[in-house]
Order: structure tokens, then C-alpha cells, then sequence
């Protein structure tokens, strides 16, 4: 065994030794782990509360979304959706036409997200298992239908029992009538087949029926969509097919990640950073008392460390002694914090011991909490470097501390 290992090890877990030194230094092992298990519950809650969003988003958005850079919709033709679909990876593809559309009924009105889809959108997205009422319908022979998020429901007064059709006013782009300004709008009645409860994005504000029926609201081509919505595989190569679609289409499109088209992500990377470094800054804070622990055991073994030196031990071995001992203590008090912190998550995941007020409306009944393998390496190697460093500042100046002993 290395021999400023075996003694750093000995001055440490000494069973014979248990003064003011070993209490310090037991307190010193404790600061670092209780801040250790307190980054590892907040990354674990970040975490939770990533993938919850994750989960909701992951019910509507597309893995990609492809827009014009040159207006709000764009034409494309039969060819280059096969194209797309031919790539390696990609599931379906799904046109939309969508805009901001005026909907009434009986005196209320609202601004919501008109938003026309295809046929396959229903198969490629799980929103039939987000309904709350009726049926995700988007076509009917007799009836222009649609889905509603229950936002609008709720504000309009909109149920699929009562069979009451809302109506729809879209301003009319071929044709202005100054007269009558009425005749400037085209206006539908839309009968809703089934009315979903998503999230706040989808809920307040989105209301879905057919492209056929979007496309003559808002006078477009049969050929003329919003976007395209590409749906991929779970093991597909996401970044792959990206430049692969821009390849293929040219540079007049926007191609976004899901990642890319809700700011949500971005606001929580965000946060997990600064959670991160505030709480690795604690860590830092914490990990100073080991300066106190080594000092005092340097003046405490100095006759040790005399008789060490008259045996011929260089300073550099000293050094590394009392380095290797504030190190252990940074280490050990990582893995106990990573231990406790684990523990904690663990059971508040298992068992939602911390949970929300029973009275708000909330999605989830307690904290979520997602542990990860990767936030209990970083974590350790992070509070184990930092006592590392702070380990060498007491040492800095031992050869004049050592000639004082003198």
C-alpha cells in the first residue's frame, strides 16, 4: 500500500485517537455529505419536473417541425413528402395548416389556434388517450366537426353531450368589404367531436379539425401547408434526419427539434445549470472546513510528522500525507451525501412522501423525481475535486510551518 496513503488513512479512521481533530474532521465529512445529497435531491427534482414536461409535450409536438423562412405557409407537393418519408428513420409525415381564429358562442368569444391536420395525425400522436369527452374526430359527412382543448370548453361552455355547434371567424384575405365589414369575414359552424385535456398550451388555446375544413376557412391551396410535422422512430438518428430533410428541401425551411420549438426546454436547461452551480458554490463553502481539519491536525501530529522527516521523509511526502487526508474527507463525505441523497429521492419517488396541497389543481399529486446515474457522477467527481483543491491551500506554506515546530 502507498505509504502516504496507509498513513493519511491511519490519521483518519484512527480507533484510538478520538479528540477535538477526529470530531473536526467528522464534522467536516458531514458538511461536505449533507451538501452533496442536497444537490443530488435538487438535480433529481429538476429532473422530475423535465421529464413530467417532457411527457406532456411528447403527447402533441413532432420530433421535427419544417416551416417556410419566406411567409407563414409554404406549397408542397407529393414528391418531396415522399422524399421525406423515404429517409431512414422517419416514420410519417403529417401537413398543417393552422392560424388565429375569432370562435362565438351565445355571446362569448375567445382568440384560439385553429389548427387543420391530416388523417394520420391522430395515429401518430397520443392525444385519443387525452380525451375527456368524445371522440377524436376530425371528419363527418353532414357536419363540419372538431376536437377542442377543455380551456375553451370550459370558457365557452362547449360539451360534446349538448350537440351545440360554436361558430369560427376567420378574416377573409381575397375580399374586404368596407360597407359591410361582416362580409370581410368567413365564418363556419363547427359541431365538436371530442373535447382533450392536454396541457395549458393545448387546453386554452388549440382547437383541431380537419385540413380539408382549415383549408377553405383560410382560402389555401390544395397543396399549400403551415408546416410539416415529421414523426421518427424511437432509436431514429434525430440530428441525421434533420440534415438530411434540409438536403433534400433546400435552404428556404426552418427545421426544428422538439427541443428547439418549445422555450420550455431551454428555460429548464437554464435553471439545472444555475440549480447546479448554486449548489456546487455550497459545496465549495462546505468543503472550506476541511482547511480548518488539516490545519489543526498538522500543528496536532507534529511530532509525527518530525519523526518522519529524522527517518528521512522529504516535505513532499508530508504534503501529500495531509493531502491524501483532506481528499479522503471530501470523498468519503461525497459518497455518504450521494448515498443519502439517493435514499431521499428514491423514496420520495417511490412513495410521493412530499406532495402538493390536496385543493390545487395540480397534474401530479406530489414532487416528481427522476434519478439519473449521470447526476451521481458528476456530483461525486465535482465535491470530490473541489475538496481536492481546497485540500492543497493549508499545505501551501507547511515547510514554514514545519520549521517553526522546530
Amino acid at each position: 500500500m502507498n505509504l502516504s496513503f496507509f498513513i493519511a488513512k491511519r490519521y483518519l479512521f484512527s480507533k484510538n485517537n478520538r479528540n477535538a481533530i477526529n470530531i473536526i474532521s467528522g464534522i467536516s465529512v458531514a458538511v461536505v455529505a449533507i451538501a452533496t445529497a442536497a444537490l443530488i435531491i435538487v438535480l433529481s427534482s429538476i429532473n422530475g419536473f423535465a421529464k413530467l414536461i417532457n411527457g406532456q409535450i411528447a403527447v402533441y409536438a413532432p420530433d421535427l417541425n419544417i416551416t417556410s423562412t419566406k411567409g407563414k405557409t409554404f406549397i408542397i407537393d407529393e414528391n418531396a413528402i415522399n422524399k421525406i418519408k423515404e429517409i431512414t428513420g422517419v416514420k410519417d409525415v403529417v401537413e398543417v395548416v393552422e392560424d388565429n381564429v375569432l370562435i362565438k358562442l351565445e355571446g362569448r368569444q375567445k382568440i384560439c389556434r385553429l389548427k387543420g391536420v391530416t388523417d394520420n395525425y391522430v395515429l401518430n400522436t397520443g392525444m385519443n388517450n387525452k380525451l375527456i369527452e368524445g371522440d377524436f374526430l376530425l371528419k363527418d359527412g353532414k357536419y363540419s366537426i372538431g376536437v377542442i382543448g377543455i380551456g375553451i370548453a370550459y370558457e365557452l361552455g362547449i360539451s360534446v353531450r349538448a350537440h351545440s355547434s360554436f361558430s369560427i371567424w376567420l378574416p377573409n384575405r381575397k375580399f374586404v368589404s368596407v360597407a359591410n365589414p361582416m362580409e370581410s369575414f368567413i365564418t363556419t359552424s363547427i359541431l365538436p367531436s371530442g373535447i382533450v385535456s392536454v396541457d395549458n398550451f393545448i387546453d386554452e388555446s388549440y382547437i383541431f379539425v380537419s385540413i380539408e375544413t382549415a383549408r377553405k376557412l383560410m382560402i389555401r391551396k390544395k397543396n399549400e401547408v403551415s408546416s410539416l410535422e415529421i414523426f421518427t422512430y424511437d432509436n431514429a438518428n434525430i440530428l441525421d434526419i434533420k440534415n438530411e430533410i434540409k438536403t433534400k428541401l433546400g435552404g428556404n425551411f426552418e427545421i426544428k427539434t422538439v427541443y428547439e420549438q418549445f422555450d420550455v426546454y431551454k428555460v429548464m436547461k437554464t435553471e439545472r445549470i444555475a440549480s447546479f452551480l448554486i449548489m456546487l458554490f455550497i459545496i465549495i463553502v462546505a468543503s472550506f472546513s476541511i482547511i480548518g481539519s488539516l490545519t489543526m491536525l498538522i500543528i496536532e501530529k507534529k511530532k509525527d510528522i518530525q519523526t518522519l522527516m529524522s527517518m528521512g521523509a522529504k516535505l513532499s511526502l508530508i504534503k501529500k500525507v495531509f493531502l491524501l487526508e483532506g481528499w479522503l474527507i471530501s470523498i468519503i463525505g461525497a459518497l455518504i451525501g450521494i448515498f443519502i441523497g439517493g435514499a431521499i429521492s428514491y423514496a420520495q419517488e417511490l412513495f410521493e412522501i412530499v406532495r402538493f396541497p390536496a385543493e390545487g389543481n395540480y397534474i401530479v399529486s406530489a414532487y416528481p423525481i427522476d434519478i439519473k446515474l449521470s447526476d451521481f457522477i458528476v456530483t461525486f467527481f465535482s465535491a470530490s475535486s473541489v475538496g481536492f483543491l481546497i485540500a492543497i491551500y493549508p499545505l501551501i506554506n507547511l515547510g514554514k510551518r514545519l520549521s517553526m515546530f522546530k
